[in-house]
């Protein structure tokens, strides 16, 4: 039941992400076609051209700060189990040594 749980919320997840995509897409191609209007008929101001590529320059930070969030907890979380793994074989060759040394006497 969790299982499934987890499931649907990752993939409620990933719905959530792919829609943020298609919006920032449909945010980019529509900024791209107003500024080759503004380029090509002077439809826009530059101070409107300029905040609209700003808009698009923070959406896109979003984006990549949503990223590099995902890809520090990741790391984290390898960094963990191999110190956790480390501290294992540190210990288990420890174990050993003592048992060799208890074995030799």
């Amino acid at each position: 039941m969790v299982s499934q749980k987890f499931r649907m919320a990752k993939y409620l997840g990933e719905i959530i992400t792919e829609l943020f995509r298609i919006i920032l897409i449909i945010i980019m191609v529509y900024v791209a076609s107003q500024v080759l209007k503004a380029i090509l008929s002077g439809t826009w101001a530059t101070e409107n051209i300029i905040i609209a590529g700003m808009g698009v320059i923070l959406a896109g930070m979003f984006v990549i700060v949503g990223f590099l969030i995902a890809q520090g907890r990741a790391l984290g979380m390898l960094e963990e189990r191999t110190k956790n793994i480390g501290e294992s074989l540190s210990n288990l060759g420890r174990d050993f040594k003592e048992h060799l040394s208890k074995r030799s006497k």
